[in-house]
């Protein structure tokens, strides 16, 4: 059987110093804790679904291609990018505060500063997490908006960020 359309092997939409720049108030973050890995994470998590499979391998296909348009390009730095700096930094958040080494886990504290604690870290990562939420809700404004720009993407799939369900379960959470 052949493989087809492997996007998970095509680069990131953006990368580790985009994501420092669109989302991190210290611009010195080192560029190498935002792993590839964790820039897809981030895409298929949170981005994929949201804005329906299809649309996102096109999209993909399109910037891996060269054969993007005038306007997949204003959506790709003015929406998605911006979009998924704040869920790359959310699924980030753990990974810079704590490593895993062949040690064990470590905690990365400079010699001048003290660890938050977990209250404080999960408060923290909540609020980036909510960021993120609000810039998808806009994103997806914006497609249904315009989405004759996009034949490629479909509006039923912006019910993901909008539905109007009062209960939603968030990293295992019930929110109400």
């Amino acid at each position: 059987m052949a493989l087809t359309n492997n996007y998970m092997a095509d680069a990131p939409f953006l990368t580790g110093a985009q994501v420092i720049n669109f989302a991190f108030t210290n611009q010195n973050t080192d560029v190498s804790l935002i792993s590839l890995e964790i820039r897809v994470l981030a895409e298929i998590a949170h981005l994929k679904e949201s804005i329906g499979s299809d649309f996102y391998i096109h999209l993909k296909d399109a910037f891996q291609n060269g054969t993007e348009t005038a306007d997949e390009i204003i959506l790709m730095n003015d929406w998605i990018m911006p979009t998924l700096a704040w869920f790359t930094r959310f699924e980030l958040i753990v990974e810079i505060q704590h490593q895993s080494t062949s040690s064990g886990i470590v905690s990365n504290i400079p010699e001048f500063a003290s660890a938050v604690s977990s209250t404080e870290l999960n408060v923290y990562k909540q609020d980036t997490y909510r960021k993120g939420k609000v810039m998808l809700k806009e994103l997806i404004v914006f497609l249904d908006e315009n989405s004759s720009e996009f034949p490629e993407y479909g509006s039923e799939t912006s019910s993901l960020c909008s539905s109007g369900s009062s209960v939603s379960k968030q990293h295992g959470m019930i929110i109400y």
